[in-house]
């Protein structure tokens, strides 16, 4: 599982960029350009293998994953905008549910710490959403959160698509993926006058650069069994925690708190 945890590395700290981004940047700078920088970064990688994959019908479900992966993200990079990313984070990563019910439906077996698993991500995301007073404030954290929860569906999905479509070829799928991503980016941030220099800061490249790796290390450790390598690359919000904490000294309501806690012992017992 070393390439999952990398990936929950990877995922974790582009988490966190995006997050401190969003402050300055509109979500959609970020969304567009850290798309285009994936997308032009896999290519450069499936370009260097020096060999084009043939076409397997089954990358077609690395196409409806970047039609469901775009819009997950936009999800996710507003949620971290407009909440706190510390507690965005493990809400989102409850979409690790979705791969764990697909490998089981499909024989993986995860023992019996999965059921106190789904319990404590339910329980978790739920109290890591709960509304505390706080005026205009805190209806922009319900909003986040429930952004969250949309971007854990759909990258939950993601996962899924990816892994499936990887069985073919795992950095073609990947290619795919990221190339239907970029194009629907590229076309957005024309039609929309967003195209301009601030898609490829150099951060924003960093971000997308770090969620390529974290997909291709997700798709590698996911070969042997889909459902514990997502549950071990979603323990990325300790990463995002653990950044919030140190670089900007973030502090959570106690609910909150608590509810980050339960979302990483659902991801920790679904791993088990």
């Amino acid at each position: 599982m070393t390439a999952a945890l990398g990936a929950a590395a990877a995922w974790g700290i582009s988490d966190f960029l995006a997050g401190v981004l969003g402050h300055r940047l509109p979500v959609l700078t970020i969304l567009f350009g850290s798309e285009l920088a994936a997308m032009a970064l896999v290519l450069l990688a499936l370009a260097a293998r020096g060999e084009l994959p043939a076409w397997d019908a089954r990358l077609w479900l690395a196409v409806v994953a970047g039609l469901v992966g775009l819009p997950a993200m936009g999800l996710l990079y507003r949620a971290m905008r407009d909440g706190t990313p510390a507690v965005v984070a493990p809400v989102a990563a409850i979409g690790a549910l979705v791969p764990v019910g697909w490998g089981l439906l499909h024989g993986e077996r995860l023992g019996l710490a999965t059921g106190l698993g789904v319990v404590a991500g339910l329980v978790g995301a739920t109290m890591a959403s709960w509304p505390v007073p706080g005026g205009e404030r805190n209806r922009l954290r319900h909003s986040a959160n429930l952004c969250a929860l949309g971007a854990a569906l759909g990258l939950g999905v993601f996962f899924v698509l990816l892994h499936e479509a990887g069985q073919a070829d795992q950095l073609a799928a990947l290619a795919v993926a990221r190339t239907t991503e970029g194009v629907i980016a590229l076309f957005l941030a024309m039609a929309l006058n967003r195209f301009d220099r601030r898609l490829m800061g150099a951060s924003i490249i960093v971000v997308g650069g770090l969620d390529v790796a974290a997909d291709a290390a997700f798709i590698a450790s996911a070969t042997a069994a889909l459902a514990p390598a997502a549950v071990v690359a979603s323990l990325y919000p300790a990463v995002t925690l653990l950044l919030n904490r140190s670089f900007l000294r973030e502090r959570l309501h106690a609910v909150h708190l608590c509810g980050v806690f339960a979302a990483l012992v659902a991801v920790a017992c679904l791993a088990r």
